[in-house]
C-alpha cells in the first residue's frame, strides 16, 4: 500500500467515525439548491423593481420632457350681477318674483353660469367659425393630449370638461375660468368664445326675467281691474234690487223726518195737556184740533218707522240694506287701492324692461400666454414612479405569501 492509499484509508476511517451507522450525511445538492433560489429570488426583485418602477419613470420622464406639447391657459373671472330692484310696497313684482333674497338669486344664477360652460349646450353655441377639432386635434399637439376627430358628442365633452374649467367660489361670489389649449393664441380664441356664449346666455335669462315680470304686473294689473268692475257692477245690482240709489242718504233722511215728526209730537201733546189743566174740554175746537194733528203725527210717525224697518217689499230692514251697501263700498275702496298699487308694480316693471335685470361683470379679462402651465412634467413623472413603486410592493407581497404557501 503506498501512501496515498494509506491518506485515502485514513480519510475515510475519521469520516466513519465521525459520522456512524444510521445518522443521515450532508446533502451538498440542497445547499446549493437553496442558495440559488434566493439569488434567483434577489435577481426577480431587481428585475421587477426595475419593470415596475425604473422603466416606467424613464418612459414617463422621456415623453414628458420629449414629446409632451405644452399646454397654455388663458383665464379670466366674472361675477353675476343684478339690478337694485324698484320696490312700491310689499306688493312689489320684483319681491314676488325673487322671493325678496336677491343674495340667494344671484347665486343660482351663477351656479347656472358655471354648469352651462360645463354642458354640451356650449358646444352648441360656439361661434360656426370656431373648430374644437382644429385646436385640440392638430397634428402639433402630441398623441395623447390631442383630441381624437370624429368623436361622439359624449366623448367630446368629456374632452371639453379636461381642457375648460370653471370654477365657483361661494363665498365671493366669483366665477373663475381656465381655458387650456395647445398654442396661446389658441386659448385666446377660445376663452373669449366661451366668454361671449356666457355673456349671451346671462343676456338671454335676464331678457326672460323681465319678460315674466312684465306679464305678471300687466296680469295682476288686469285682474284688479276686472275685480274693481265687477265692484261697480255689484253696487248697481245692490241699488236695483232694494230700489235705493243711495240707501245712507235715504237712512239719514228718513232719520231727520222721524225726528222732526218725534218733536212735533212731543209739542202737540205739551200744548194739549196745558189746555187740558187750564179747564179746556174736548168739544172745544182747539183740543179737537190738537188731538186730530197728534193723531196725523203719530200715524207719520208709525208710517216713517215701517219705511225703516223694511224696504224692497218689506223683505230686508233699511239697516241691513245699508249694511250690505257698506260692505260693498268697502270692498270697492279696497279693490281701487289694490288696483292703483297695481298700475304703478306695472309701470315699475315696464321700466325696468328697457334695463338689464341681470348681467356679467367681466373684471378679469382673457389673456394672451406667454409660457405653457401644462403639463407639470416633475409632477407627471413622480406620479408615475410612485405608481410603479406600490404596485412592485403589492407584487413583491403578494409573491412573497404564495411562496410561504408553497413552502
Amino acid at each position: 500500500m503506498d501512501a496515498e492509499d494509506m491518506i485515502g484509508f485514513a480519510g475515510r476511517e475519521r469520516l466513519r467515525e465521525s459520522f456512524p451507522l444510521g445518522h443521515a450525511r450532508p446533502v451538498g445538492g440542497a445547499v446549493r439548491a437553496r442558495s440559488l433560489r434566493q439569488h434567483l429570488r434577489a435577481h426577480m426583485r431587481a428585475i421587477s423593481f426595475l419593470a415596475c418602477v425604473v422603466l416606467p419613470g424613464i418612459a414617463a420622464a422621456g415623453y414628458e420632457y420629449g414629446c409632451a406639447t405644452g399646454q397654455y391657459v388663458s383665464e379670466f373671472k366674472l361675477l353675476v350681477r343684478q339690478q337694485a330692484p324698484e320696490t312700491s310696497g310689499p306688493n312689489s313684482i320684483i319681491s314676488a318674483l325673487g322671493g325678496g333674497n336677491p343674495m340667494l338669486a344671484m347665486i343660482e344664477d351663477s351656479e347656472v353660469v358655471q354648469q352651462y360652460i360645463g354642458s354640451h349646450q356650449i358646444l352648441a353655441d360656439l361661434p360656426p367659425g370656431l373648430s374644437l377639432d382644429r385646436i385640440f386635434a392638430s397634428p402639433r399637439a402630441d398623441w395623447l393630449s390631442r383630441l381624437t376627430p370624429g368623436l361622439p358628442p359624449e366623448k367630446k365633452l368629456l374632452y371639453w370638461r379636461k381642457m375648460v374649467h370653471p370654477y365657483f367660489d361661494l363665498s365671493s361670489g366669483v366665477i373663475t375660468v381656465q381655458v387650456r389649449a395647445f398654442s396661446p393664441r389658441d386659448a385666446l380664441t377660445l376663452a373669449n368664445a366661451v366668454l361671449s356664449s356666457s355673456e349671451a346666455l346671462v343676456n338671454q335669462m335676464s331678457l326672460q326675467a323681465r319678460e315674466n315680470s312684465l306679464a305678471y304686473a300687466r296680469q295682476t294689473a288686469d285682474a284688479a281691474q276686472a275685480r274693481l268692475l265687477a265692484d261697480g257692477a255689484n253696487l248697481a245690482s245692490y241699488r236695483n234690487r232694494y230700489s235705493v240709489l243711495f240707501p245712507e242718504l235715504t237712512a239719514a233722511s228718513t232719520s231727520s223726518v222721524d225726528e222732526g215728526l218725534s218733536s212735533r209730537l212731543a209739542q202737540d201733546q205739551a200744548t194739549l195737556a196745558s189746555l187740558t189743566s187750564l179747564g179746556q174740554t174736548g168739544a172745544s175746537p182747539q183740543v179737537q184740533t190738537l188731538r186730530a194733528r197728534i193723531a196725523a203725527t203719530q200715524a207719520e210717525i208709525s208710517h216713517v218707522g215701517a219705511a225703516l224697518a223694511s224696504t224692497g217689499g218689506g223683505k230686508q230692514t233699511l239697516a241691513s240694506v245699508l249694511s250690505g251697501y257698506n260692505t260693498l263700498v268697502e270692498t270697492e275702496k279696497l279693490d281701487e287701492e289694490l288696483y292703483a298699487s297695481d298700475l304703478l308694480n306695472l309701470q315699475n316693471a315696464r321700466n325696468s324692461a328697457a334695463q338689464k335685470a341681470i348681467y356679467l361683470e367681466t373684471f378679469v379679462q382673457p389673456n394672451l400666454p406667454v409660457a405653457s402651465t401644462y403639463p407639470v412634467r416633475w409632477l407627471a413623472t413622480a406620479e408615475t414612479v410612485l405608481a410603479g413603486f406600490i404596485a412592485w410592493v403589492l407584487l413583491t407581497l403578494v409573491a412573497n405569501i404564495v411562496r410561504d404557501q408553497m413552502d
